[in-house]
């Protein structure tokens, strides 16, 4: 995907890049992101990036829903989704206790 990162964002690119993704509706965090390359511009930076998320519980699961969804968020582009992977639940918020 490419996101755009504005010249006066505070951080790093990475740090753009990780704010921007995280703000994506249906994305709960943001697991990794590994910068491919960067165009310049005149008010921002073009960083191609893949990138790992881990999606709300209630995100849609259908990758090119997903990609659809994420290239509608302004700067977010050439978005593709290689996998979505379900997680088991976290005995650690109740969410098994509550499935027995």
């Amino acid at each position: 995907m490419t996101v755009a990162v504005s010249r006066a964002a505070p951080g790093d690119l990475a740090e753009g890049v990780e704010t921007k993704l995280g703000r994506l509706d249906g994305v709960d965090a943001v697991e990794s992101v590994d910068l491919r390359g960067i165009e310049p511009g005149l008010n921002d930076l073009t960083v191609q990036a893949d990138a790992t998320l881990a999606l709300a519980g209630d995100a849609d699961g259908d990758a090119d829903a997903l990609a659809e969804a994420f290239e509608a968020t302004f700067g977010v582009n050439d978005v593709r989704v290689d996998g979505v992977r379900q997680r088991p639940p976290d005995p650690g918020d109740g969410a098994a206790a509550d499935a027995a």
